[in-house]
Order: C-alpha cells, then structure tokens, then sequence
C-alpha cells in the first residue's frame, strides 16, 4: 500500500477527533491547465479535456461524485468546461471566486488602494500584466501595444477604469518577459502572493487567497447544505497555485510532468497530462 492508498483509508475512518466520517460522497478538485487540458507550447492552453478524461469525469458524477474546477482561470476561460461536464462548482482566480450549484460562496478582488499601487509600481518598473477579474479582463501595458493578446488594453489607470469602472480584479498574470520588471519591484514583491506556475507564466493574487482557501469554503457550504462532510477529497494538479489545495485534500495528485516540488508535495504521482494522467489516477483509486 503506497502512502495515497494508506490516506484514502485514514480519510474514511470514523473518528471523534475530527477525521471527517463517511457520510457523503467523494468531492474531487479538478485543476484546468496541465491537469483536464494541456498546454500546447506552440499555441498556448487547451479548451476542452480529451474523450477519456471527459468521460473519467462524467462516470465519477454518475456514481455520485461531486466534480469541481479548481483553476486560475477566469469564469469566461471555464464556461465551455462547465457547459459541457457535470462540474457542480468552481473556484476559479486562484480561489477568489468560489461558487457551488449557481451560488456565489466567496468573491474577492484586490482592494482599490491596493491596485492603484499596484497599477503605479508596474507602470513605474515597465511590467506589462495580465488583470483578470471574474466579469472582465484587460491588459495593462504602457507602450499601448499588446503583449498577451487576451483582451482590450489599457495604458494606464485611467484607461483602465474607462474600461472596468468599478476596477475588480483578483488576479495578476504576467510572463516570463516581465518578471525582471517584477523583481525591481520592493511592493509587488512583498505585498502580493506570487505563484510561478512554469511554462514561462506566472501569477500574483492577494495575500490569503488561494486555491485550498476557496475549496474550504467551497468544502464548508457543500457540508453545511448535505449535513454531512465528503467522505473524501481528492486534488488533482500540475503547479505552484495547487499547493495549498493539496494541503486541503485528503489525496492529493500530481501530473506526471508537474515540478519536482509539486511532485513531491503529492500522495500519488500520476502519468503526465498528455497521457490523460486525470483518468489514469481515477481509475487507480477506483473512483471510476
């Protein structure tokens, strides 16, 4: 038995000491790149799981599993996953929107004065950035020119808030190209939490937020509406950002061709994402 296998065990257990009791049904956290979807190196992150995942996902609801997004992500780069799979909840930006059956558990963004500094500082260092917030998402870059090509770009804070008046945003995406830029930043560095998610990628969010933040609450509203606590609680996931829901699952797993670190911080080590390493580990923990 490897030390998954032993914690699955551990994780249905009846205790009085807080170990959760076998009531409900498993809850299974699903990150999206490099976990359900690939990334392309040439054209970027993939949109949609393959037939096998897709269907290790759909069996795992159909005996009564409840699949959820865990993701980086905006809910506009989601909508295709939750159209077309039975997720039953999501948290996305990095766990700053939460939301389980159509209602909203949590949602935060950075706090005005906050991002104005934030806005400063990376005009002042010349870092173009990614701001992604759950109805919108723009780029700041001072040149006025684009360098991610995700959406409408902004030269300033002003332009910015013409765009997004009420400026909420949650997450920060920037790329390898800017991260100098980052580093000669004292304030970005030190009041921000910051993921390098590998492929040249990384991401900022507000201090606390994070993926195992939002599934505790996510987890908590799911307990407080069925009376009962899952029975048990996979994570699966590729990056930096997964960490901390590793921490909150019961089973954590990792794709093959995850970091060294996010490898080791992982119960089960699964085959990579290109080899549908998600249904792979399904399949061996007997969740479908």
């Amino acid at each position: 038995m490897d030390r998954a296998d032993a914690r699955v065990l551990r994780g249905a257990a009846v205790s009085a000491g807080g170990v959760r009791l076998e009531k409900g049904p498993v809850v299974a956290f699903f990150d999206v790149d490099g976990t359900l979807v690939c990334r392309d190196p040439v054209t970027g992150p993939g949109s949609f799981p393959t037939e096998r995942v897709v269907r290790a996902v759909e069996e795992f609801a159909e005996r009564g599993g409840i699949p959820i997004l865990s993701t980086g992500r905006a809910r506009v780069g989601i909508d295709q996953l939750l159209n077309n799979l039975p997720f039953r909840g999501y948290v996305s930006l990095d766990g700053a929107h939460v939301v389980l059956d159509g209602k909203v558990i949590l949602d935060c963004c950075f706090p005005r004065a906050v991002l104005e500094r934030m806005v400063a500082e990376m005009l002042r260092v010349g870092m173009p950035a990614f701001f992604e917030g759950t109805e919108l998402c723009l780029e700041l870059n001072a040149s006025g020119g684009s360098l991610y090509n995700w959406g409408p770009v902004a030269c300033d804070l002003e332009e910015m808030r013409s765009t997004k008046p009420d400026l909420r945003f949650a997450k920060v995406d920037f790329v390898d190209e800017a991260y100098g830029a980052y580093r000669a930043s004292d304030f970005l560095m030190e009041e921000l939490g910051y993921y390098n998610v590998g492929e040249g990628s990384h991401e900022l969010v507000m201090p606390g937020v994070s993926k195992g933040a939002g599934a505790r609450a996510l987890l908590a509203e799911l307990t407080a509406a069925a009376g009962a606590a899952p029975a048990r609680v996979f994570a699966f996931g590729d990056s930096e950002n997964d960490l901390s829901l590793f921490e909150t699952a019961d089973v954590a797993v990792a794709m093959g061709q995850a970091a060294p670190h996010v490898r080791e911080a992982a119960d089960y080590v699964a085959v990579p994402c290109a080899d549908d390493g998600v249904a792979q580990a399904m399949e061996h923990f007997g969740l479908i």
